[in-house]
């Protein structure tokens, strides 16, 4: 069973993930809601003001009051530059979905790399987890980097599961990672 402990402060080298507060709406605005570049491959997309985005943001941070509820911002050198979350998360079966975004302006950094690998350890030491999965559309590879890069592994491909935003037909790749793998790759067995 995991062991939850709702949205805690995690810190690693160069980022802090914490909880949002409603004073982060200009910036994530700002930074990346309303960035076509950002949201053409994710489900919602651009916010047309900082209202939407002040809306959002207090209906997500009404749900912290959820033990299983996981949804940070991250944070680097003091500038909030995206989110990181957890959903579909299984108590039961011990198993969570990740999902992420940044702003273009800290795209190939490695930014998202380290915040997945700081939440993937989350998961399995914290919470008592046992598997993290990510999906990605096969036209966003760099996404994949990212899961590949912390030790995920395909598990499949959702044909034509999803219809991007200029109407094609998209692909999702389905990535995940086990608690074996993970402790293995980190004993360096």
């Amino acid at each position: 069973m995991l062991v939850h402990k709702g949205t805690i402060m995690l810190t690693t080298p160069r980022l802090v993930l914490r909880r949002l507060a409603i004073d982060d709406a200009q910036a994530m605005y700002e930074n990346w809601a309303s960035d076509e570049a950002v949201t053409k491959y994710m489900s919602w997309d651009v916010h047309e003001s900082v209202e939407v985005t002040r809306d959002i943001l207090s209906k997500w941070i009404a749900d912290y009051e959820k033990p299983d509820y996981y949804h940070w911002a991250i944070e680097y050198e003091n500038t909030l530059i995206g989110t990181i979350g957890l959903n579909a998360v299984n108590t039961t079966h011990e198993r969570c979905e990740m999902g992420y975004c940044i702003g273009t302006k800290w795209w190939n950094q490695g930014l998202v790399t380290e915040a997945v690998g700081e939440v993937i350890r989350f998961v399995f030491e914290d919470l008592n987890g046992n598997k993290v999965c990510a999906l990605y559309d096969v036209q966003n590879p760099g996404s994949g980097r990212v899961m590949q890069k912390n030790g995920m592994k395909q598990e499949g491909l959702l044909r034509e599961q999803n219809i991007r935003k200029d109407g094609t037909r998209g692909d999702i790749a389905y990535y995940a990672i086990i608690r074996s793998e993970w402790d293995n790759g980190k004993n360096g067995a």
